[in-house]
């Protein structure tokens, strides 16, 4: 019975620990529009959040694979006694619901994000495109005006009126 209450407080602990993840993810997400929504996006900035991003989710991850590892070990005695875990439970079922809206949140700033980065990228390739057209046009030109005059020929001024 007293390992149950340890279990309990470890997967309690683990909720905790995922809340704060869960925050700082939004925090992170919410950076990234900022940085998306700028007339110049700073893309060293961008990929750092990214890498910073990466690094909570994994630790969500082994989180969410340990949560789910303690409680398939103590479900059972849980289930045949709510009563005495009422109040555990209860607080956990609230993490829960938290973690799943801001969960929420995070997906919806996520999809905006994604359209504003499909944005970025289809403006720089325009920019590039037109950099790549202009600089042929450029060498073009200078091509031609390098190949109008040969050294066998001459320059006359015709003087006369």
């Amino acid at each position: 019975m007293d390992n149950i209450n340890t279990y309990i407080s470890v997967l309690h602990s683990s909720l905790r620990k995922k809340l704060e993840l869960i925050k700082d993810l939004l925090e992170l997400t919410k950076e990234q529009n900022r940085i998306l929504s700028q007339e110049e996006v700073d893309a060293d900035s961008f990929d750092r959040i990214v890498s910073e991003k990466e690094v909570k989710i994994n630790e969500v991850l082994n989180i969410d694979q340990g949560f789910q590892s303690l409680f398939d070990r103590i479900s059972s005695v849980v289930k045949e006694n709510p009563n005495l875990y009422r109040q555990q439970i209860l607080e956990m079922q609230n993490y829960i619901r938290t973690i799943t809206d801001i969960g929420v949140e995070i997906e919806n700033l996520e999809y905006k994000n994604k359209e504003k980065f499909k944005k970025f990228l289809s403006d720089k390739r325009s920019s590039i495109k037109d950099f790549k057209v202009s600089n042929k046009t450029a060498v073009s030109y200078y091509k031609n005006m390098s190949n109008q005059h040969r050294e066998w020929q001459s320059y006359f001024v015709d003087s006369r009126k």
